[in-house]
């Protein structure tokens, strides 16, 4: 049985244990620190407080100040404690961090890129942030990316709503507190819109791409076997990418792969039922929705000698 931060379970612990309800006007909330790994695939390392490396497990814990750090073909999916999910592609690094007394959980993007999925919240003062060098995106319940590219952030929002706000220095070392009152030059981003986050200009939001179609697949015989996708070429497309994952919510990413033509090729995969996630690039670098098949696939056996 769970109880709110308030109670005499609660209270009976250490106090260097952090309670695992917020009491939040009356409000039992989940408290999102640790999140867990839960997914691990190809090589990645957990950075502690003082951002010591270690390598990265699948159930390992990951808390306040600690971070996740992934090789260039890697994909980590963490699962906070107030069921929100962030998956970290390749190149990617992050640091976990509570904002305040209201536990705010903040996601620090110090390289690369994330996807969330944010829970839809019940409070006011519930909400989930991201941290870029730019500024900030602050969320009650999306789905969402965001990556660092060169001197801006690219955000885009595939369901829900995104506050996104300039941030002037940002302190490295220390939380990132929720400003109280209107914020100035905050942007609304909506579902399938994006914007190229910058420290100075316009803040403007973009339509994105709609999902490429897949019209067709081919494999090679060898000893490694190449499996290749042929999708309907995209108007305003200037790059592809496709992922493979072997779960419909694409928390156990496999491979992803990028191309300029609408075609993309995968090597090295076993024979299995695959969930296939297909998307776009304008010319902005804006990446769009995403389109998803489910496919068995059965590499072509090599000639027999």
């Amino acid at each position: 049985m769970a109880f709110c931060a308030g109670s005499p379970v609660v209270m009976a612990k250490p106090a260097a244990i952090r309670a695992p309800y917020i009491d939040d006007n009356l409000l039992c909330r989940a408290q999102p620190l640790p999140a867990v790994v839960q997914h691990l695939t190809g090589e990645a390392w957990k950075l502690d407080a003082q951002g010591r490396p270690s390598v990265l497990e699948e159930g390992m814990v990951i808390d306040e100040l600690e971070g996740v750090q992934t090789s260039p073909s890697a994909f980590v999916s963490l699962l906070l404690g107030d069921g929100s999910r962030v998956v970290l592609p390749s190149s990617s690094q992050v640091r976990l961090r509570l904002a305040s007394e209201l536990a705010i959980p903040q996601v620090i993007l110090e390289q690369g890129q994330v996807e969330a999925y944010v829970l839809k919240r019940t409070s006011d003062h519930d909400r989930f942030q991201i941290v870029t060098p730019v500024g900030v995106l602050g969320v009650r319940g999306t789905h969402f990316r965001v990556r660092n590219d060169d001197d801006q952030s690219v955000v885009e929002v595939l369901n829900g709503l995104v506050a996104v706000s300039r941030t002037e220095h940002l302190d490295a070392g220390r939380p990132t507190e929720v400003p109280e009152g209107p914020v100035q030059e905050q942007l609304q981003v909506g579902a399938r819109q994006g914007v190229l986050f910058k420290k100075q200009g316009e803040l403007k939001t973009v339509e994105l791409l709609g999902a490429p179609r897949l019209v067709g697949q081919d494999g090679q015989k060898g000893d490694a076997p190449v499996w290749t996708l042929f999708l309907r070429p995209l108007p305003g497309a200037q790059r592809y990418r496709a992922q493979v994952a072997s779960d419909k919510a694409f928390m156990n990413i496999k491979q992803e792969n990028f191309s300029s033509e609408p075609r993309v090729s995968f090597t090295g995969l076993k024979a299995s039922f695959y969930h296939v996630r297909v998307s776009a690039f304008d010319e902005q670098g804006l990446e769009g929705e995403a389109g998803v098949y489910d496919i068995f696939y059965y590499p072509p056996a090599s000639r027999v000698q």
